[in-house]
């Protein structure tokens, strides 16, 4: 399947960079100014539900309304054409949690970190930093920008520019991890909330670091989630790591053999239907990971 990959540009070239007038703001973001106000002057524009999270416990969302989903989706399109870096893999279209993997194949040493509570920790004053400062937008374009894209003064879980934007908004200490990581010879990749760092030996000193790096922008890890493997498989978002290649989990495999098991069982042709797109889903997640290359050993 060919992958939807936009033309990058560099931050200067962003429609975004050096913006002062809300006229034009508005009209990138193929609205009018009467309703760029609308949306930037506060409103219940949001619809509020908890979910249950994997590791227990629930997380709040704040979904926008259509008409606001929209604009944060113009803004995500816009922001996602500068051209990310090479250790990011989400959210970049054209890179997954595959591809997140298989960067680390060849390290004998994995740790994994995982920044708790994401999108809230992400403030609207680095929201403002980033339009102020980095794209050099006027402050009130910056502030209209802000109000926009956060919730009660932090980027809302369940908004379409909210990923992109707790990327771009804590790129400085994205590249102050990078730093520290590149320094000692290893491998970093970030997957949205997780971290990867790999290599022949990752010294206990850039985990010590990375986590100064992130307490000092407003970040905390989640000690429950924190990995070390060494010269052993690991599980790097969601996929099985090892020296030579990448494998599907045991439970993937289960999850293709019970659902052959059932479709067996199965006569109504209605549920065979059912259940052989979700064995062709299946199938499909797990010819994604086996089929990456091999790479050399680090």
């Amino acid at each position: 399947m060919a992958r939807n990959i936009p033309n990058y540009h560099n931050e200067k070239d962003s429609p975004f960079f050096g913006l002062r007038s809300k006229a034009q703001l508005a009209n990138y973001l193929f609205i009018s100014v009467a309703k760029l106000k609308k949306f930037s002057s506060g409103g219940e524009y949001y619809y509020s539900f908890t979910k249950q999270k994997k590791s227990g416990g629930v997380r709040k969302i704040d979904a926008p309304r259509d008409d606001l989903k929209a604009i944060q989706s113009r803004i995500a399109d816009l922001l996602q054409r500068i051209t990310p870096p090479d250790y990011l893999f989400a959210p970049v279209a054209g890179r997954s949690y595959v591809d997140n993997a298989a960067r680390h194949i060849g390290a004998r040493s994995v740790r994994l970190l995982d920044i708790e509570d994401f999108f809230p920790s992400c403030t609207a004053n680095k929201v403002i930093w980033f339009f102020k400062t980095r794209m050099n937008c006027s402050s009130d374009v910056a502030v209209i920008l802000k109000n926009i894209v956060t919730k009660d003064g932090a980027l809302p879980q369940g908004s379409p520019c909210s990923p992109i934007l707790a990327y771009l908004c804590y790129v400085d200490m994205w590249e102050e991890i990078e730093k520290i990581v590149d320094d000692e010879k290893c491998r970093l990749s970030v997957y949205a909330d997780d971290l990867t760092i790999s290599g022949k030996v990752v010294p206990e000193k850039i985990i010590w670091r990375i986590k100064q790096t992130l307490h000092r922008h407003g970040h905390r890890y989640n000690l429950s989630k924190e990995r070390s493997r060494f010269n052993q498989p690991s599980e790097v978002t969601g996929v099985i790591l090892t020296r030579e290649k990448l494998l599907a989990p045991n439970r993937q495999n289960q999850k293709i053999y019970n659902l052959r098991r059932e479709l067996a069982a199965t006569r109504s042709q209605e549920k065979r239907d059912k259940l052989q797109a979700q064995l062709k889903g299946r199938e499909a997640q797990i010819r994604q990971v086996t089929g990456n290359l091999e790479t050399k050993n680090m």
